[in-house]
Formats: structure tokens, C-alpha cells, sequence
């Protein structure tokens, strides 16, 4: 057997293992995608084709108009700032301190932040609810019983409290991510740059602010992408919390998207706006893809040498 015959055999065993994987990744995002394309170009209520009307960009003009598409552009960027500053704030903290000479059970605190990330978006808004409900939520009912009754408030019931609570639970459910990435970038600087300037007399901070955070600049900005990512799909939490309420004001585009597609409020009971519900996944779409392009662009830059 030549070599060219060899090369030509290991193609197609390596094309066969890869083909189910093909398959089915077109048949469940490549061929959804596209078709949503399609879609969001009709006045459509998702059942009977036939009664599809094309529209043309009538459903992305009157997207940019919706006041409630602004809002929930809105809830997306305070989400991914003020969330942002939180999580990494408080992830950047854990991750010096898991990685000092000084905390001790170190495996254990990092289980412990890490934790929460382990459970579906599903589970951990179910959770928060049951935590925060103003009735029977066990936030209040502690507050109650110190006798706080003063501080007891409608969590998820006024539009401030609502979207603080869920900022609050998103950086609670992802901070162990971020931690442990940020964990992984410290322990990839040299330690004998720590000690070399310890040995200088550099302070904790001076070392804090000198050397590790001038070399996490990389892991950093990987990182803080891949949260505006994260932000931008932000759904599960969000639905189960408020649904988008009150008064629509926690919405943000993907429980918006899914508002329109599937349940429309209209007199009594609900239609399905289910092109106008594709043309704002098709803007969010367009979002992500913008931030992953500038994600795989930070990934594959030239990295720090020590």
C-alpha cells in the first residue's frame, strides 16, 4: 500500500467517524439557523405556512421601534456591566486569595464558590424564587424574625428590586467560573516573580497591581467576552424570576424574543408573532456572533512570555 493510499484511507475513516457529528449538527443549529433567516423575513404565526405574509425587514424595522426591544437591550447592558464589575470584582478576590500562601482548606472554599455553577439555569431561578418570594420566600421570613419587618421588601415585584435580584443571583450562579479561569491565569505566572519581589519589599497590593494583573491582561479579557456573551443569553434565570415583569420591565432579549414568539398577549388568551419573535433572535444572533468573533481574536493573540 503507497503512501497516497494510506493518506486516502485514514481521510475517509476520519471523514466516517466525523460524519454523525456533521449530521446532526446540521440538522439541529445549521439548517435552524438559516431557516431563521428565512422566517424572520415573513408575518408569521408558526403553524400554517400558507398564511405566512413576506414582509421583507418590516419585522427588524419595527424591532429598533419597539420600546420594550430597548428596554431589554437595556436590562442586557446593565446586566453585562454592573454584573460585570460584580463578578469580577468578586472572582478576581477568591482567585488571589485561593491562590496566597496565607488561606488554608483552599480545595475546600473552592468547591464551595464553585458550587453553584454546577446546577442548571432552571434550577437555580427556581431556587432564588423560593428564596425571594415576598410571602412565603425565606428572605423575608428571616427578616421577619429578627424583627426587621422594615426591611422586608418585593424582591421581584418592583422593577429596580426585580432586576438588582437578578443580577445578584446571575453573579452568584457564575462567579465560581470566573474564579477558577482566573485561578488557572495566576498560577501561570512564575512564582519566582512573586518572590522576586517580595524579596524587593513589594507590598501585597503593589504585587497585586504590578505583576498580577499586568499578566492576567490576556486571561482578563478572555474572560470578560465570554461574560458579555453569557449577559447577552441570559434566559432560564430571568424567566423563572419575573418572566420579564413587572410590566415587562425585566425583560431581557431572549425572554422578549421568546414573549413574541410564542405568547403574545391579546384579549383573553395569546397569539404567536413567531416572525417578529425570529427577527429579535436574529439581532441577538448577530450580537453573539460580534462577540465571539472578538473572543477567538483575544484567544488566538500573541500571549504574555514570563
Amino acid at each position: 500500500m503507497t503512501v497516497e493510499s494510506g493518506r486516502r484511507r485514514s481521510t475517509g475513516i476520519i471523514g466516517l467517524y466525523l460524519a454523525p457529528a456533521v449530521i446532526l449538527y446540521a440538522a439541529l443549529f445549521a439548517y435552524p439557523a438559516l431557516n431563521a433567516l428565512r422566517i424572520c423575513l415573513y408575518k408569521w404565526t408558526g403553524f400554517n405556512r400558507a398564511n405566512a405574509e413576506f414582509v421583507g425587514f418590516a419585522n427588524f424595522t419595527a424591532a429598533f421601534n419597539d420600546r420594550w426591544v430597548q428596554v431589554a437591550v437595556r436590562n442586557n447592558f446593565v446586566i453585562a456591566s454592573l454584573g460585570g464589575v460584580l463578578m469580577f470584582s468578586m472572582s478576581l478576590l477568591f482567585a488571589v486569595a485561593l491562590t496566597s500562601g496565607w488561606l488554608r482548606a483552599k480545595n475546600f472554599y473552592r468547591t464551595v464558590v464553585f458550587f453553584p455553577y454546577m446546577i442548571s439555569g432552571a434550577g437555580v431561578g427556581l431556587f432564588w424564587v423560593f428564596v425571594l418570594n415576598p410571602r412565603f420566600g425565606a428572605l423575608n421570613g428571616i427578616l421577619r424574625g429578627l424583627g426587621l419587618d422594615s426591611l422586608a421588601r418585593p424582591w421581584l415585584g418592583e422593577p429596580k428590586l426585580a432586576l438588582g435580584s437578578i443580577i445578584y443571583v446571575v453573579v452568584w450562579w457564575g462567579i465560581g467560573f470566573y474564579m477558577l479561569f482566573l485561578v488557572a491565569g495566576i498560577e501561570s505566572i512564575p512564582i519566582d516573580l512573586f518572590d522576586a519581589a517580595r524579596v524587593d519589599g513589594a507590598s501585597e497590593s503593589q504585587i497585586l497591581f504590578r505583576i498580577t494583573l499586568p499578566l492576567l491582561r490576556d486571561f482578563l479579557a478572555v474572560a470578560i467576552v465570554l461574560w458579555i456573551i453569557e449577559a447577552l443569553k441570559t434566559f432560564a434565570v430571568v424567566l423563572l424570576m419575573t418572566g420579564g415583569g413587572p410590566a415587562n420591565q425585566t425583560q431581557v432579549l431572549t425572554t422578549y424574543m421568546s414573549k413574541m414568539a410564542f405568547n403574545v398577549p391579546a384579549g383573553s388568551g395569546s397569539v404567536f408573532r413567531f416572525g417578529y419573535g425570529t427577527a429579535i433572535a436574529v439581532i441577538l444572533f448577530v450580537l453573539v456572533f460580534l462577540a465571539s468573533l472578538l473572543y477567538f481574536r483575544l484567544s488566538r493573540r500573541e500571549a504574555v512570555e514570563f
